[in-house]
């Protein structure tokens, strides 16, 4: 958790919250009831402190806290903007990472809502918005809410997903031909594999040309390293974070098994939802 919350290790925070969820941990969104300003353990759950949301305001986050610990939990989306008018962009940012789940509606239901309390809570002597009120009730259409907007909205909020994984949001079904715990006996056979990259070593040869060694995640969560040599890299560089379909062939060094890259090609996801 140490290395999680102070930003700080080899790899990116988000490389860590996999170690975790790897070892038996369960990742939990930031949730107004349960989380802290950063990100802490509950039994096998693990929920991500609000430290981590990109845009919301530290006072804020330290006073939901506090608001919590000083009067009990928050009951709905009224109770929590009457005890922290939060102000509109701020809520609406605890809305998308789904801080709110605990009341049951999905987030098109609570951005209506939002909106709405919003308003009507400003229009409140600041000494009435501590007590709750009976408001008048709408009935809502049905909202549609796609679970792909989530993980974008995650994406954006937090720097990577949560309620699902990157090889979910993949246009392809494909996974690869094997995962990185088959290696040791696939040696010397070429393979197709899926990884998400994680991070790339920058080389030079003996001749000065650059190649790179590379290390990625299949879709179980578990690391496996690339060697990508001068000639594969100029036909097939990286393309930025994402996750890429390798072929290579499977060697060994020193007992440790890895891919010999000689293509690699990045795979598209599903459409953002959001800009539908």
């Amino acid at each position: 958790m140490a290395v999680i919350n102070n930003f700080g290790g080899f790899y990116h925070t988000w490389v860590y919250f996999n170690e975790a969820r790897r070892q038996g941990g369960n990742i939990l969104l930031p949730c107004l009831n349960n989380s802290e300003y950063k990100t802490g353990i509950k039994g096998k759950n693990i929920y991500v402190g609000f430290i981590h949301v990109a845009k919301l305001e530290s006072k804020l986050a330290k006073r939901i806290v506090e608001e919590r610990e000083l009067h009990g939990n928050f009951t709905n989306i009224e109770n929590f903007i009457r005890r922290i008018d939060p102000g509109i962009e701020q809520l609406i940012l605890l809305v998308r990472v789904d801080a709110f789940r605990f009341t049951g509606k999905n987030k098109s239901e609570l951005l209506w809502e939002a909106h709405l309390l919003q308003k009507t809570n400003k229009a409140l002597p600041k000494d009435m918005r501590l007590f709750e009120g009976k408001r008048k009730q709408f009935k809502l259409p049905e909202l549609a809410h796609d679970p792909l907007e989530n993980a974008y909205d995650e994406i954006e909020l937090l720097s990577f997903p949560i309620s699902m994984t990157y090889f979910d949001m993949l246009k392809t079904l494909f996974r690869g031909e094997a995962l990185a715990c088959d290696f040791d006996h696939l040696i010397g056979k070429k393979i197709r594999v899926v990884g998400l990259l994680v991070t790339i070593k920058y080389v030079k040869t003996v001749k000065g040309e650059l190649m790179h060694f590379a290390t990625f995640l299949d879709h179980s969560g578990e690391m496996f390293d690339t060697t990508h040599f001068p000639d594969s890299l100029k036909r097939y560089p990286f393309r930025g974070h994402g996750v890429y379909l390798i072929l290579g062939k499977v060697v060994t060094e020193f007992g440790y098994a890895s891919i010999e890259v000689e293509k690699l090609a990045k795979l598209p996801f599903k459409a953002d939802p959001r800009e539908g």
